[in-house]
């Protein structure tokens, strides 16, 4: 009598557990947020939840315009994707955990994504919602990390011009100076030339001299 008493006191917390379970279903997203990506990234989310036999699962995307992205089907597996995101959508796992996979995503899909699990309720024959928080996903269109490396590589680049230009002015500079000193030796080769004149020809010299005394 007194097995079959707390069989029933038993039986009767699983039956509330189970009530309380299916009354208060928990569901998850992760993660919270996504950032600093770059254009034509790939960004997961997880959506899971504790619903039993739920019907369905939604991805939609909230603040800068309402948009349903996805809807699938937990008991025929079916999907439906929005337009804008054909080709660039696709899902693993199974019921009740599924991973949301968002590829080639562009600055003008930066926005808040949440999920919604349904669920056909019983008592009014109607359909149930259970909504998660957001995760929100930002994409730049360059990474923090190019931009960086791009300056980086701009200082070497003007580096290597001022360091060239400097030795393009050097070698100038000494090619003037070289034709200068070549011109002024070359200026000076007549007053060579005539001295060398007179002393081979004396003879001049001599009837100069005759000259002035008559």
């Amino acid at each position: 009598m007194e097995v079959l008493r707390w069989t029933c006191v038993l039986g009767l917390l699983f039956t509330l557990a189970r009530a309380a379970r299916a009354e208060s279903p928990v569901v998850f997203q992760s993660p919270k947020a996504i950032s600093l990506m770059k254009v034509n990234s790939t960004a997961k989310i997880q959506c899971r939840t504790t619903l039993i036999n739920p019907t369905g699962l939604y991805l939609k995307r909230r603040f800068s315009k309402e948009l349903e992205v996805l809807y699938f089907s937990v008991g025929t597996s079916k999907r439906t994707v929005n337009q804008e995101y054909k080709h660039r959508l696709s899902m693993i796992g199974e019921c009740c955990d599924y991973t949301l996979q968002l590829s080639l995503l562009g600055v003008k899909d930066s926005d808040g994504y949440y999920c919604i699990w349904s669920k056909l309720d019983e008592q009014s024959g109607g359909v149930k919602r259970y909504e998660s928080t957001d995760t929100i996903i930002i994409i730049r269109e360059r990474d923090p990390k190019e931009d960086c490396n791009r300056i980086h590589n701009l200082q070497q680049i003007l580096f290597l011009l001022s360091v060239t230009a400097g030795a393009v002015v050097v070698c100038v500079f000494l090619g003037v100076l070289m034709w200068r000193c070549t011109r002024t030796k070359e200026s000076y080769r007549p007053v060579v030339t005539n001295q060398r004149h007179h002393q081979l020809c004396p003879q001049h010299s001599d009837m100069q001299y005759i000259y002035h005394n008559n």
